[in-house]
């Protein structure tokens, strides 16, 4: 199903079921898509005139949405990244080699991505490698100096959250935290981190996570400023 725009866009509409909704609701998704949460048996007739009568409302929000940026475009536009608590420039550079890596450069202040071809797809890859090499040594310095441990870390492209915890002490994080100040990343682990010892968002989850971050409202705000552009990144 797609939603024709006042302006003569053609988005598409995701459509989600779910068993216990009652009510159909509308966002849009982190590729600029409609995203409808509708229940179980709604036809796609009856949600076609509930998304015509959200009209004037989902052509203001289309208006309003952060641009997809090609990772490539991001990078040429915010040359940084951030790992092991500091941000490191970045420079993309083709190689002879047939294999994608990475290394440092001027005294380790510069991340040097090469590619045996320079394209979209591989600069993805060789990033979120980068990105897992990088997550890997920043969770083990966290949870060392709080005592923690953790079964798993993995990192992924997920939809739309930052990370999560599992009942099973597994970490999952998205490769995007490299793109993040090192406060906000930070935060992100330390946010799921928090979830060893608590695995629910209740007091006593936020008056630990407190002791582990003591600005973490401030960084709260920050994440949710920045998450809507971020999120977006590399979606194409």
């Amino acid at each position: 199903m797609d939603f024709l725009s006042t302006n003569g866009q053609i988005v598409p509409v995701e459509i989600r079921r779910r068993k216990n909704t009652r009510h159909l609701r509308l966002t849009l998704g982190y590729q600029n898509q409609i995203v409808a949460s509708v229940p179980w048996h709604t036809s796609e007739r009856g949600l076609g005139k509930f998304i015509e009568k959200q009209r004037f409302w989902l052509d203001e929000q289309l208006s309003k949405a952060p641009h997809i940026y090609t990772l490539t475009e991001w990078l040429s536009l915010h040359p940084q990244i951030t790992a092991s608590g500091d941000v490191f420039e970045v420079r993309i550079e083709a190689t002879g080699s047939f294999q994608a890596n990475y290394t440092f450069d001027q005294g380790g202040a510069v991340l040097v991505l090469r590619l045996p071809e320079v394209d979209e797809a591989s600069l993805v890859q060789l990033l979120r490698r980068f990105a897992k090499d990088a997550l890997t040594c920043r969770v083990a310095y966290h949870a060392k100096r709080f005592g923690l441990s953790y079964s798993v870390l993995s990192v992924r492209d997920q939809s739309s959250r930052w990370g999560s915890c599992s009942a099973r002490r597994g970490i999952s994080l998205n490769w995007r935290l490299v793109l993040l100040r090192p406060e906000l990343q930070d935060y992100i682990i330390l946010h799921e981190l928090a979830h060893l010892t608590e695995m629910n968002h209740g007091k006593g989850f936020w008056a630990l996570l407190d002791r582990y971050d003591p600005n973490r409202i401030t960084h709260e705000a920050a994440i949710d400023k920045t998450s809507a552009e971020l999120m977006r990144v590399a979606r194409i």
